[in-house]
Order: structure tokens, then sequence, then C-alpha cells
């Protein structure tokens, strides 16, 4: 339920809506815009608030519930999927394959803007669809221009299901000698007229569902290629993998370190810069700074990391997320901060969890007006064990 925004109450009258089997349609899909740091490029990703995800979660669910992925799919797999284990999965499946004297090459396709590309008539006419998830889909597209949220964990399940199609005719092509991650395949093949077989069958395949290749994602290589690449599974004791990250400029060593890091007074210090470097590493570095807030060091790397963020409203959010939790840290808040992210422009997630911060720091004439779910809170006085903000993320 994180999001690109974690939710200021953590989600809790979602999930607990979730469990009573009763999520309510929203009035209205309000969606706001924020821009993002990705691997390759900063985009603007439309967001909505937890109620908006709850539902659009539990409606993909029952869309989805006589749907089964190919094996060979590791990537959304089911309700239960859990990223670490199938990632691991994933690397362990690929090694075996280049492991295979007879398969000494490897073709990677993705498709060109996927989560934008999908159009809502290719998904309308899916065998699993329901009208209850067309209508829905049918709403967001007129807010949001496209069918499937960037970084949502239900946009994924209905995106890996739409390409359920490509996977049955690369199982008829290549059997057992293939697997995809969310939009993009690995195919091992015998040679050059193998691979341009199987390129020309899910380029096909793709045209059907009003879908492209991506020139620039899409190759073929020595199989060995992926046991350095996709199919390295970063391993070992964190504060050992911090370092040789940060020495060796290590992104994925990095990435795998900072959630699982004891405080430390040497990582606090370096976690500012290493984020500047590397700006999609705020929420991992979010995660570390959970456990280190009631050291001096914690406070010092955020207090760094604070500066000018009223510019970046994705960096505001995590670390508004962080002071939500931690009352000790949200007196370290600036001000322009909470005005910046109070603004009526901002994203509704946005502004509760600047609502939450100033509630908590006892500066409620810098809230901005609490949203309809965070009235009684408001109005209970707003305490630190209410529900905190999570700041788990799989970015």
């Amino acid at each position: 339920m994180t999001e690109w925004i974690p939710d200021a109450l953590g989600a809790a009258d979602a999930l607990r809506d979730l469990a009573r089997g009763r999520v309510p349609a929203p009035a209205a899909l309000e969606v706001g815009w924020l821009r993002v740091p990705l691997a390759r490029r900063a985009e603007a990703v439309p967001v909505v608030p937890a109620t908006v995800r709850a539902h659009l979660h539990r409606t993909v669910e029952r869309a989805l519930r006589g749907y089964e992925p190919a094996p060979e799919v590791f990537s959304y797999r089911a309700l239960t999927w859990d990223y670490r284990t199938a990632f691991g999965a994933r690397g362990a499946r690929m090694r075996a394959l280049a492991g295979r004297g007879d398969l000494p090459l490897v073709l990677s396709l993705d498709v060109h803007r996927f989560g934008r590309s999908l159009g809502l008539s290719t998904l309308l006419d899916a065998a699993w669809m329901t009208e209850e998830l067309a209508a829905l889909l049918t709403r967001l597209v007129a807010e949001a221009g496209h069918c499937l949220l960037s970084g949502h964990h239900w946009a994924n399940r209905v995106g890996g299901a739409a390409l359920a199609p490509v996977d049955a005719v690369l199982g008829r092509l290549v059997p057992g000698r293939w697997l995809r991650w969310a939009d993009d395949w690995h195919v091992f093949v015998r040679d050059a007229g193998e691979a341009e077989r199987a390129r020309v069958a899910v380029r096909d395949g793709l045209a059907a569902l009003g879908l492209t290749l991506s020139a620039d994602k899409s190759d073929l290589r020595p199989a060995a290629t992926v046991l350095a690449g996709p199919a390295r599974d970063v391993a070992g004791e964190p504060a050992e993998v911090w370092r040789a990250g940060v020495d060796g400029g290590d992104l994925r060593a990095l990435r795998y370190a900072l959630p699982r890091l004891a405080p430390d007074a040497r990582v606090s210090a370096e976690v500012p810069s290493v984020v500047r470097r590397w700006p999609a590493l705020l929420p991992r570095a979010v995660r570390y700074l959970d456990g280190a807030a009631r050291t001096a060091h914690g406070r010092a790397a955020v207090t760094e990391l604070l500066d000018g963020v009223e510019r970046d409203p994705f960096a505001a959010a995590r670390l508004l997320a962080l002071a939500g939790r931690h009352p000790e840290l949200a007196a370290l808040i600036p001000g322009p901060v909470l005005a910046s992210a109070g603004g009526d422009g901002s994203p509704v997630a946005l502004r509760e969890l600047a609502t939450r911060v100033a509630v908590l720091d006892r500066r409620p004439h810098l809230a901005p007006e609490p949203t309809p779910r965070l009235v009684p809170w408001v109005a209970g006085g707003g305490h630190a064990g209410s529900s905190p903000p999570s700041v788990a993320t799989l970015l």
C-alpha cells in the first residue's frame, strides 16, 4: 500500500476495510502528479489516495481470481507475491539456463513504454475482465490518461495478465527456455536464426495487443552476460555489501544494503551524498533512517537531506513520512517544506502527510485543511502512536 507517497496513517483505514471485505467505491478518482526519480530518468507519475488504491487493489484481485500465470512468469504472480523471493527465483532460473551448453545466446525483449501504451480497449477485451473493473479503469483513464498507474501492485498484476497471450506464443515456440519479469522477456536460444523467430513471434503477439518492442532495450547477447546482470542476486552481510557498494559505485549493492543496515555513524554520514548521486535510492535510505531516527547521526542525516526539499515533492513525501513516525524528527521539518507539501496543487497523499507532521509538532497554523479521512485523527489531537506511516517500498 506504500506506492510513491506513503499513506499518512499507514493505510490503517484502507487495510481495515480490506480485511472486512467492504471497500467502498471512491466518489471521485482524484489523481495528482509527482515527478519521481527512476533508475534511468525522472518521470511524472500519477498518484491517488490510499482509499482509491485499496479499491483498485480489491477490484483487480476479484477479476483475476481465476487467472494463473505461466510458471515462467516471476513477477506479481499472486496476491501473496514477494518481491525478494521472486527476484531470487528469477535469477536462479536464468543461471540454470545460461549454464546450459546448448543455449549460447539470450534474447532480451522489452515492451516500449508498456504502462503508457497498453490501451483500455485491449484490457476490456481480456477474458478475465469484469464489468466492475472495466468501469473503474475507464474512469481512471479519463483522469490519468492511461490504464496502469506506475508503481502499483494492482497495476502490475493487470499488466502481467494482459501479456499472457505473448507468453503462450513463447511457450509453444521455445518451451522451457524463456522467462518474464514485468514486461521484460529473456529467451535462451541456440543460434541467431532461432532468436529472430522468437523476436518476430513476440513482435507480432504484441502488435495484436497494440504494443511494440523497445528498440533500445531489446538485443541478442551471449547467455553468460546475464550472470553479471539480471541473474546477479546480491547477498551477504549488509555492512560489507554497503562498503563495497560505496567504494565501487554499485547501485544494486546499495539498494540491497540500505534497508538491512543497523544504525551506524559512518553510514549515516554517507547517506546524503549517496542519495544525491542516486536520487532513486531515497526510499531505501529512509528505510535505514527509520532505524537510525533516535540517534544523533541519524538526525544529522535527515537534516542534510531536508536541504532544498521544498522544491522536490518526491523527497518531501518520503521525509515527511519518516517525520510522521518519529516526533523527534517532526521538529526538523522546516516550515517552507510543510507549506509547499500542503499547497492546493499537491497530491492528496502529500497534503495528508504535511497535516500529520504539522499536528504532531504542534504547528497547526502550517497544517493544510485536513481531508475528510484525517478529520477524526486531527480532532483526536493526533498522537505519535496512531497508525504511523509506512516507509516500505519496492524502489
